[in-house]
């Protein structure tokens, strides 16, 4: 072995999330939809300019960090969160936090499909969603399993296609009253 080798292994072993298994795009797609939906209105309070000088010379320097030590270990860039297998933490869903997505409905599980979900639509809380919706299978944001199973009702709060995985669940009593509290009663149902 060569330094260059021992160095990458090394690297491999110290990786926390080496063992984590990669996200597919879909799961990347809505990660990124509600990371940008939860971020917060942009302050109207001026900034010092080398504050701003500071903050992008550090975002710089923290991505080069980033692209050398991914070349070095020859992994996915990005992984999932952590080594609880992909599992999330959700915190109870807030009328502000519903009120984030353009649509949201509760819906039944009728097909699964090669990870594409067919839900009929039962309640329309916001938006249009159709009588029918197809999102993809999605994960339990407790469990890492599988989230949607046939026959099983759910809610679904979504933006821009994205079903927001923290928002969307099986239709219990408290996500409903969530929901219900956000958007009023719905429509149908």
């Amino acid at each position: 072995m060569t330094e260059d080798d021992d160095l990458k292994a090394l690297m491999r072993r110290a990786d926390p999330s080496a063992a984590s298994a990669p996200l597919d795009d879909a799961r990347i797609r809505r990660v990124v939809a509600a990371a940008e939906r939860d971020d917060p209105a942009p302050s109207r309070r001026r900034r010092p300019r080398f504050l701003i000088a500071g903050a992008s010379l550090g975002a710089a320097a923290t991505v080069a960090g980033a692209v050398i030590i991914a070349g070095l270990v020859a992994t996915p860039a990005v992984q999932a969160p952590g080594p609880t297998g992909g599992a999330i933490t959700c915190d109870a869903p807030s009328d502000a936090a519903l009120r984030t997505n353009d649509t949201a409905y509760e819906a039944t599980a009728t097909r699964i499909d090669d990870g594409v979900v067919t839900l009929t639509v039962t309640t329309t809380f916001l938006g249009d969603p159709g009588a029918s919706a197809e999102i993809p299978q999605m994960s339990d944001p407790e469990t890492g399993g599988d989230l949607f199973v046939v026959g099983h009702a759910y809610l679904v709060a979504s933006t821009g296609g994205f079903a927001s995985e923290c928002l969307t669940g099986p239709a219990t009593d408290e996500l409903r009253r969530a929901y219900v509290s956000a958007f009023g009663p719905g429509v149908g149902g």
